[in-house]
């Protein structure tokens, strides 16, 4: 969701950065109330941090907004002192042993590869692409995705196409330099405005380009539309899971 798109929803949290608004919107959302964060706001990070990151805007739907904001008031008060909350690291989460820690810090160790998608708006090709990986390399690679021009907001057709095909995905439309800083092992651009506009501090990797129509611009009926999306959907997956396997075999 973008700064454009939120006149139906209201800040009732300014949190201080991403891993605090996170937690916030982990709480909330286990209280039944859908939450975003705003991404275009100061701050926006990934991963933990220290220090005052900006403020990041916890934003709900106006209907929510009353019921949400009692809910963090109570919560400010002490009285969801020792729920956990969803999103939160098990360093914030009392009651966490040393022992748990370790093996927290043992899961974290992580040996895959890292893939980042890229396409125009990120709310469907590089969408799909990320929940395929994600889906049927797990032990391989994991993968990311973004866009130059980011929309704010996953494509409905893609998630509806994802689910069909029992693929949970829990993605989100998001920035090129939201992943600044951090390094891939193969970038791959899904359109040709983003192999373009592919920042220069992402090719310390291998990048390839692998064009594929974007979904979206279909004109026609919500079946036509869907079947599109189907066929966008295949595509990938066929093209995407073949290639990677093959550089897998290739180690």
């Amino acid at each position: 969701m973008t700064k454009e798109d939120n006149s139906d929803y209201v800040t009732v949290y300014n949190a201080q950065g991403k891993l605090d608004g996170e937690s916030i919107k982990g709480f909330l959302e286990a209280q039944g109330i859908p939450t975003y964060l705003d991404i275009n706001a100061l701050g926006q990070i990934y991963g933990l941090t220290v220090g005052d990151l900006g403020v990041v805007g916890v934003m709900v739907s106006k209907e929510n907004e009353a019921r949400a904001r009692d809910l963090l008031i109570r919560m400010e008060s002490g009285e969801y002192e020792d729920e956990v909350l969803l999103g939160a690291p098990l360093t914030l989460v009392p009651g966490v042993d040393e022992e748990e820690d370790v093996d927290r810090e043992k899961a974290e160790e992580d040996h895959r590869r890292r893939v980042l998608f890229l396409c125009t708006e990120n709310s469907a090709r590089s969408q799909l692409a990320e929940a395929i990986v994600n889906f049927y390399l797990p032990n391989e690679w994991v993968a990311f995705s973004a866009g130059s021009e980011p929309t704010g907001y996953v494509h409905p057709m893609a998630s509806k196409v994802l689910q069909d095909a029992g693929i949970e995905h829990h993605g989100y439309s998001k920035p090129i330099d939201d992943f600044l800083g951090q390094e891939f092992d193969m970038v791959i651009t899904l359109c040709d405005q983003a192999r373009e506009q592919c920042p220069l501090w992402l090719k310390k990797g291998a990048i390839i380009h692998l064009g594929f129509s974007d979904p979206a611009l279909f004109e026609g009926t919500d079946e036509q539309k869907l079947q599109v999306f189907k066929d966008t959907f295949e595509a990938i997956r066929a093209t995407v899971i073949s290639y990677l396997e093959d550089i897998q075999t290739e180690r």
